[in-house]
């Protein structure tokens, strides 16, 4: 499995933050998430889902997603149950002096061969990365504001 880590620091209380990062506000922050919604009654709990379609480094993909740890205003924990990735992801909000440290975490792992792994590394998820640092810093400017 393949792990992207990335961390940034924003002066914004947690409670600012935690509505941005509902899925269906993600295409607004990740220019690689073209599209998600939620297909659950119930959002931002543990169990609810959500569809999500991507385009990474020019591949299309979609996956449905299921909530597996959601603690208001301090972490979202969410899996892959379907689509070409498999993948567990968190969102962590920790309260700081000056506003919240906010942490991406994310294993995952695409069905390729070997060589296909080997692209991964210098292809795509480097991809992942950038784009959830862009993203970072959009979120960074509307929170701080």
């Amino acid at each position: 499995m393949a792990r992207i880590e990335k961390t940034i620091e924003i002066k914004a209380q947690p409670e600012k933050l935690w509505p941005m990062g509902s899925f269906d506000r993600l295409p607004e922050w990740l220019d690689f998430i073209k599209k998600a919604e939620w297909t659950s009654k119930d959002k931002d709990a543990i169990g609810s889902t959500a569809h999500v379609s991507v385009e990474i480094a020019g591949v299309k993909g979609e996956s449905d997603i299921e909530m597996t740890e959601c603690v208001k205003n301090k972490k979202r924990v969410w899996r892959t149950t379907s689509g070409n990735m498999t993948a567990v992801s968190s969102v962590t909000l920790t309260p700081t002096k000056v506003g919240t440290k906010v942490t991406y975490l994310m294993d995952y792992d695409l069905p390729y061969s070997i060589l296909g792994k080997i692209i991964d590394k210098l292809r795509v998820s480097k991809e992942i990365g950038k784009g959830i640092e862009q993203g970072f810093k959009k979120i960074k400017a509307v929170a701080e504001k």
